[in-house]
């Protein structure tokens, strides 16, 4: 009998042990459960948070590379503009006329240096051909920022010192949208302004067409002409001057004698 109640008890013992053994059992790993949740969270969280940082630096990069910063106009025949990003490499080429189109049809200068993206343009068979046909080469540096622009265009300067009929100049880059809404290169736009300057009935119609020797010869012959004008203007007024000046002293001689003659002397 003793022995009975013993193992009652001792059964009523261990089942209470049990549950409160499964209980801290459960109670445990609900708290790991969490925890491993929080933590696998945590981990995605980070890994979002990472891709998130590599795209936004990857666009930067990609913006910062392919943001034009200056324009490089090569006009000769071919009409080509280069455009240049911060890095001083070759991002783009616009054509804006046939030949310039077929030039940059055979060019490979995609991220190069702007140096020597021009020193392969100007060795192409296109451009040495124009060059032993004495054509007139215009290079014109047009950029965001003026002291970077002149560094560009002193640089260019420097290697076409051995070259003949080549002309570098800086521009406003507010012209080039003035250029390319009148369907013109920045070179070939500055060369129609300058022109206008001394002939206003000049149109852009009228330099699409030309090279620019046969718009340069243009812009001599005008300024040779307006020159010319000016010295006859000069002269003819000069020549007037004396001549007036010549029948007004006659003319005072004449009255003189005049009163002479007459015994007067007013």
């Amino acid at each position: 009998m003793d022995n009975k109640i013993k193992q009652t008890f001792h059964k009523i013992y261990a089942e209470t042990e049990l549950k409160t053994q499964t209980k801290e059992f459960i109670t445990y790993q609900i708290k790991n459960y969490h925890t491993q949740r929080r933590n696998i969270m945590r981990k995605r969280m980070v890994s979002v948070m990472a891709c998130f940082l590599f795209f936004i630096m990857g666009f930067s990069g990609h913006y910062l590379y392919f943001t034009q910063m200056a324009v490089i106009s090569i006009d000769i025949n071919p009409s080509i503009e280069l455009n240049i990003n911060r890095f001083d490499k070759v991002i783009s080429i616009n054509s804006y006329n046939d030949d310039g189109v077929e030039l940059a049809n055979v060019l490979d200068i995609k991220f190069m240096n702007y140096k020597n993206a021009i020193d392969t343009i100007l060795n192409t068979d296109m451009i040495t051909e124009d060059f032993i046909n004495n054509e007139t080469l215009s290079i014109v540096v047009v950029g965001k920022n003026e002291q970077k622009s002149k560094e560009m265009y002193e640089n260019i300067q420097d290697n076409m010192t051995e070259k003949q009929n080549v002309y570098c100049d800086m521009g406003n880059f507010e012209e080039v949208n003035e250029a390319h809404q009148a369907g013109l290169s920045v070179g070939k736009y500055r060369a129609y302004l300058e022109w206008q300057n001394v002939d206003k009935s000049v149109t852009i119609d009228d330099v699409k067409g030309l090279t620019m020797k046969e718009i340069r010869d243009c812009i001599n012959q005008e300024h040779q002409e307006h020159q010319e004008h000016q010295e006859y203007q000069e002269q003819y007024t000069s020549s007037h001057c004396e001549n007036e000046q010549q029948k007004h002293s006659e003319g005072n001689g004449n009255q003189y004698r005049h009163r002479y003659r007459h015994g007067t002397n007013q």
